[in-house]
């Protein structure tokens, strides 16, 4: 199976991208989180990945820990996601070399960004050899995930790295989001860099209160902990909605209320997402520059299935009319691609995001 066909390339292909057919590979992916887990259950096992090209998925993004490139082991982990990067090739997947760093980055950048770029060069100096080695119409490299640092800062320091990687990799295509959570809102007011060669990268988890529903991580204060059964979409107005409410005043819990009120003030529907994926597509058009949403998701914890699926559904679609490329977040973890059940992609899931509907 080759990794894009002839048609769709050229339905969503810029005229002067210098790497087509990896562009038109990023349409549809999976970030493969966990790969590199320490517990052996959440490693992605072939069954699984050759269901998912099968299900013709085309784009792996492949996380790295930055942590582990500066540790003791970083030649063992540079081997290892050669490895990977390999295998997942060899399943004709396209693959992005994603630099995932912790938030320690952001804090150094901020008290010394000469420092913060150094640090960031040398990761890449020691990514450069494995990219190097890697066919560049199959893989691609990411500077660096949700940027905690001041957005001109960032757009200096991005445009620093890809003029020196360009030295060794003169021809992989470069991913670079704007900073923070790459919100589609700082994308509209971003200059693209004079590299023709760079896809510019959003990620997407709108209404946050419906998407990350039920989180288990960060503060126990957070009002995201208690919301559950939220539907999509949903107006203040929503038996759902305001069952949760009154149970959340009744309970004590007048922030999470608020938080919750506050978000509903526009409703959540489809005019909320499309107006995200405008700004997307409108700025993708005036600059002539590619965009993809390399991570968006919803949580399988406290959501409804239905309006997950509506969700996941809408925001593919949407990515889709306008050539945006996407890669949800995650393969199976919270945010999962896979059936509990079955280990195996999860049918209605893969259905709502690819539109194809399997007899």
């Amino acid at each position: 199976m080759p990794l894009a066909s002839a048609a769709g390339a050229a339905e969503c292909a810029l005229p002067d991208f210098p790497n087509p057919s990896l562009l038109q590979a990023l349409q549809r992916g999976v970030n493969l989180t966990g790969w590199d887990a320490p517990e052996a259950e959440r490693h992605p096992t072939l069954q699984q990945l050759r269901a998912l090209r099968a299900d013709d998925f085309t784009h792996i993004r492949l996380p790295i820990d930055h942590s582990r490139l500066e540790g003791a082991d970083a030649a063992a982990y540079l081997s290892a996601i050669y490895d990977q990067a390999i295998f997942l090739i060899s399943l004709d997947y396209a693959v992005s070399l994603d630099l995932h760093a912790g938030g320690d980055i952001g804090p150094q950048f901020a008290a010394d960004p000469e420092g913060g770029f150094r640090r960031l060069s040398t990761l890449w100096k020691r990514l450069t050899p494995v990219a190097r080695s890697l066919d560049p119409q199959r893989v691609a490299i990411e500077l660096l995930n949700e940027p905690e640092i001041d957005q001109a800062v960032w757009m200096r320091t991005a445009d620093r790295l890809i003029r020196q990687l360009r030295i060794d990799l003169p021809e992989h295509t470069v991913i670079v989001g704007p900073s923070g959570p790459q919100r589609h809102e700082m994308l509209a007011g971003m200059q693209p860099f004079a590299d023709r060669n760079v896809v510019y990268a959003v990620h997407y988890y709108d209404p946050f209160a419906f998407t990350h529903q039920g989180l288990t991580w960060g503060p126990l204060d957070d009002p995201l902990r208690l919301l559950k059964g939220l539907p999509f979409p949903a107006t203040r107005e929503t038996p759902a909605v305001r069952r949760q409410l009154a149970e959340l005043k009744a309970e004590g819990h007048a922030e999470a209320a608020q938080q919750l009120a506050r978000s509903l003030q526009t409703p959540w529907d489809e005019a909320l997402l499309t107006g995200a994926f405008d700004t997307m597509a409108d700025w993708s058009k005036r600059n002539d520059r590619p965009v993809i949403v390399n991570e968006f998701g919803a949580l399988t914890f406290a959501s409804p299935r239905e309006s997950r699926l509506v969700w996941l559904g809408l925001v593919a679609r949407l990515a889709r009319d306008r050539c945006i490329g996407w890669t949800h977040w995650d393969f199976q973890d919270g945010f999962s691609l896979m059936d509990a059940r079955t280990h195996l992609p999860d049918a209605g899931v893969v259905e709502a995001l690819t539109g194809i509907v399997k007899p």
